[in-house]
């Protein structure tokens, strides 16, 4: 009978941490983000029921904060919305090719995030953003051309998920 007293407390004292596992990034986890920022990553994300929204990542290292920034939603009309979300390069942008659909890749200043490469695209019906940043305009550890190519190389891993 003391036994199952003791078990029963405990059951009750551990219940709350149960049902409050750490949300997870569906299209990235944190050892890859970490991978392309340089080291230990934050995360926040917000994703509905649906299967729609955003994941960022982010690390300080001395002045510099980067971020890696995934947001990912459903389109009902692709033709009305994507547009829309191309809009967020400006019109001669890089075509990408072998990512996704119509995919295209920008550089973007200004904002928090002052120095920004975005891709921009789609997989059937859901449009991505992919933008990696970082505060400092000349930062040596995460150069114009390397966020090029780390937002490049997420794209390709959000489109194959996405697949």
């Amino acid at each position: 009978m003391r036994t199952s007293h003791k078990l029963f407390l405990a059951i009750v004292m551990l219940a709350p941490t149960l049902g409050h596992a750490q949300t997870k990034c569906p299209w990235m986890n944190e050892a890859t983000a970490g991978g392309f920022l340089g080291g230990p990553v934050t995360l926040s994300v917000t994703v509905n029921d649906r299967g729609d929204g955003a994941c960022d990542f982010s690390r300080q290292q001395a002045t510099a904060i980067r971020h890696l920034h995934i947001a990912v939603n459903t389109m009902a009309d692709v033709s009305k919305e994507f547009p829309t979300y191309l809009a967020q390069c400006p019109a001669k942008s890089a075509a990408l090719h072998a990512i996704g659909n119509e995919a295209v890749f920008c550089s973007v200043q200004g904002g928090s995030d002052a120095y920004r490469a975005r891709v921009v695209g789609r997989v059937r019906a859901q449009a991505f953003v992919v933008d990696v940043s970082s505060t400092v305009q000349n930062d040596p550890s995460l150069t114009q051309e390397m966020r090029r190519e780390k937002d490049n190389l997420a794209a390709e891993l959000i489109a194959g998920i996405l697949f």
